[in-house]
């Protein structure tokens, strides 16, 4: 019985902070822009935290990724010609990033400040996801490119 209650107490306290959460991150890659200048490359990341009672989980999915490449990024020295262009990015999705049982929900409530260690959880599972983007070439192709999170924030 306690742990459907560690389950409902996650879903009241914790999950509706978590609802429609921004977080803005910044990609290890860099854009070329004019005069040799580097510009870091950031996204925002829109995610959402629902409980699911059958499985008895939390479970946390990217819904959106936004952001602008400021200039052209090489896609290596094998591809010398090809490299990605200057574009705005708008993805709406649903992949799954987190997802929690109940014995990790229990040791997130029992945090003293347990919606911070949540978004410290989030954090470290963006960082460490492979998230790909399909952006476009300067030869009107479209690729995958990784986003290699360098940091990322709640905003």
């Amino acid at each position: 019985m306690q742990l459907i209650d560690t389950v409902s107490e996650f879903g009241s306290s914790i999950s509706p902070m978590f609802e429609a959460l921004s977080i803005k991150v910044v990609s290890f890659s860099t854009a070329d822009g004019p005069y040799q200048k580097d510009y870091p490359i950031e996204f925002e990341i829109l995610t959402r935290t629902k409980i699911d009672l059958y499985t008895q989980e939390a479970i946390t999915h990217i819904i959106s990724i936004q952001g602008n490449i400021p200039g052209s990024i090489s896609l290596g020295h094998q591809h010398e010609s090809l490299f990605i262009i200057p574009q705005s990015v708008h993805i709406e999705c649903n992949y799954k990033l987190l997802s929690i049982d109940k014995k990790d929900m229990q040791r997130i409530l029992m945090h003293s400040q347990p919606n911070l260690h949540y978004s410290e959880w989030l954090i470290d599972a963006i960082k460490n996801a492979n998230i790909l983007v399909e952006l476009k070439t300067n030869q009107n192709i479209f690729t995958e490119w990784p986003l290699g999170i360098k940091s990322a924030v709640i905003s």
